[in-house]
């Protein structure tokens, strides 16, 4: 039977084991402990008991390491900090309105208001427009500088709004993915559809540029050559995996290796012909699924897919996107400004035109307009897609946040089309921030979230000043702080404590430390399941990640492997292959689920039919 737990005891909620503590069975020797567990356990486990009490009572010294003893492999390198696995905590934010007016936030606020006061008044800024979005709207939306920075007289700049209209540019790939999974979601297309089922001539050189340079062009038809490429699909081109190169047709500069200005300028095709053909002649960057290369060619015909796949031409994408996206939405999002919307575009100093360009076969790269107020639409529908309004399932948002490539840098990863980000939050631990960019000559933006946090930031600016990323992260480590300590101090509200049965048998506690939700104490039905794990000499201090599945209330236990607790190198993978072990009652072991209003909580573990009720947790 499990004693009383004084809530005084501090190592309790900091996953001390206190071995003070008696239990009506009776405290039991070191020998007497070792014995049961010969009889109770494996040979593998006796061998082992075996072994301590000879090492415990001096009858063998010795001294053991798990690593190889004192051997050192051939090459070893220098010893390194064992990286700690931390389960992500819950995404209870997800759910729960965040209060904009708590202190935490409007200190955050006010910080940020400050940097970009003076930010905005140096002369490498025209405007900028930043938003902090949570699922239930923004926790700081404001907008600073001129709305048209080309007027000379300063009575006609005007100021910027949260509906004021940006170019957003390569944010346009973000909304170009949206729309192929709202298709997909339709049964319209699949991700490993090969390009040509929608567009019927598209075709690329399949061979190196050694051989492009060598041979003779105009007897190399694609009819002529000798073998087929392998395929590409719309997943490829979604994560800029295809091989296509960057800007088809490309700049080519006549002065190089000098560069005189006057070469440099990209007209736009007015037609996807021009495009095909230049994909059709020249050898890709690299093999499709090689790693990425940056493609707004590649980007330009997954539009032209997708349009083809809703029934559409190429030059059709524009209509679609407002019917399936904008329309739904209630966005002002769009792809060409309108006597409406004019008057309300932001225009930049240096590169004004940039404010007139039509885009045509190059919109579904980066020819969108949209507004503070309508991206923060949009993130709050990817934060939380539970929301009435959303267009994407659940499933569909877990699916498309998923990383597809890792460059050798252990910061940056790319998805479909997310440019993501490990920035790590207050206590250390990386967090992938799925992002966005766009940047003409001097419109810049980004839209970067974390889903399990629950909040992100918007940037939309005009200017000189390229790096809207650094704004944005600068923005997250004025608000990450609250927006953790409020993370923990819900997750610890909800399912950290110390828990009882009524019988007294059984017992747990959970805690909250360093972004992580732990166990550190575990008996059941008398049972103290530590050492049923790990025999009778677990470390003090011993404490396990619980993880949660993404249902709510549901968690697992992440037993992992203790034999392997100073390896360097296998960071959350013993928590992830040792995940669903063994099954007791129908149940899996590790699983523990927990119910009950804030003031009345249970948690229940299915395994052994115990339900604990939280005696205390703050």
């Amino acid at each position: 039977m499990a004693a009383e737990v004084d809530r005084s005891e501090k190592g309790l909620l900091i996953g001390d084991t206190d071995e003070s503590i008696n239990y009506s069975s009776g405290k039991k020797s070191l020998k007497q402990r070792l014995l049961s567990s010969i009889s109770e356990r494996s040979i593998y486990r006796g061998i082992l008991a075996t072994v301590a009490i000879c090492w415990s009572t001096g009858i063998v010294n010795f001294s053991f390491n798990t690593s190889n003893a004192s051997f050192s492999w051939p090459g070893q390198p220098a010893p390194q900090k064992p990286y700690i696995c931390h389960p992500p905590l819950p995404a209870v934010l997800r759910s729960l309105p965040t209060p904009p007016d708590a202190p935490q936030f409007l200190t955050a606020a006010r910080t940020l208001d400050a940097a970009l006061t003076l930010r905005v008044a140096a002369p490498d800024m025209d405007s900028i427009s930043v938003a902090v979005v949570t699922p239930s709207g923004p926790v700081f939306s404001k907008t600073y500088g001129a709305l048209r920075a080309n007027e000379t007289d300063p009575r006609k700049r005007g100021k910027p709004d949260e509906d004021s209209l940006y170019r957003i540019a390569s944010i346009s790939k973000m909304f170009n993915v949206y729309e192929m999974m709202i298709l997909r979601e339709r049964g319209l297309l699949n991700w490993d559809d090969p390009v040509e089922k929608y567009i019927k001539n598209f075709t690329y050189y399949p061979d190196g540029w050694e051989e492009y340079l060598s041979e003779s062009h105009e007897a190399s038809t694609p009819g002529e050559r000798k073998r087929k490429g392998d395929p590409i699909t719309l997943r490829q081109l979604a994560t800029h995996m295809s091989g296509i190169g960057r800007d088809y047709p490309p700049m080519t500069i006549p002065s190089w290796p000098k560069i005189d200005p006057k070469d440099l300028k990209h007209n736009l095709p007015n037609s996807t012909e021009p495009i095909l053909e230049t994909i059709k002649e020249l050898p890709l960057v690299a093999p499709p699924y090689t790693y990425p290369i940056y493609s707004n060619t590649g980007f330009n015909v997954l539009g032209w897919a997708v349009a083809a796949a809703a029934g559409g031409k190429p030059e059709d994408y524009p209509d679609i996107l407002h019917r399936d996206i904008f329309e739904r939405l209630g966005l002002s999002s769009a792809f060409n400004v309108t006597e409406k919307t004019a008057g309300n575009v932001v225009v930049p100093a240096v590169g004004s035109y940039e404010s007139d360009l039509a885009f045509g076969p190059y919109n579904p790269a980066g020819g969108q307009f949209s507004s503070l107020k309508d991206l923060t639409k949009v993130m709050q529908t990817f934060l939380d897609p539970s929301r009435k309004e959303s267009l994407l399932s659940p499933y569909a948002m877990r699916e498309w946040l998923r990383p597809l490539h890792g460059f050798p840098d252990d910061l940056t990863e790319v998805g479909a089309p997310w440019e993501i980000v490990k920035v790590p939050d207050t206590n250390g631990n990386p967090r992938r921030w799925y992002s966005k960019s766009g940047n003409l000559l001097t419109s810049h933006s980004i839209f970067i979230f974390d889903p399990t946090t629950s909040f992100g930031v918007i940037v939309l600016m005009t200017g000189l000043d390229h790096n809207a990323l650094k704004i944005a992260i600068n923005v997250i480590q004025i608000f990450q702080r609250a927006f953790d300590n409020l993370l923990e101090q819900t997750t610890m509200q909800l399912y950290g404590g110390y828990w009882k049965s009524d019988d007294g048998k059984s017992e747990a506690i959970t805690y909250v430390e360093k972004g992580s939700l732990w166990l550190s104490r575990l008996f059941l039905n008398g049972t103290d399941i530590f050492e049923v794990l790990e025999g009778p000499l677990y470390p003090r201090g011993r404490r396990y990640g619980v993880w949660t599945t993404g249902r709510d209330e549901e968690f697992r236990v992440a037993i992992g492997r203790t034999e392997l607790p100073d390896d360097v190198f296998v960071g959350c993978f013993p928590a992830w292959v040792t995940m669903d072990p063994i099954f007791a009652k129908g149940a899996p072991v590790d699983l523990i689920l927990f119910d009950g209003d804030p003031d009345d909580r249970i948690v229940k573990v299915p395994s052994v039919g115990v339900v604990m009720k939280r005696k205390f947790w703050r």
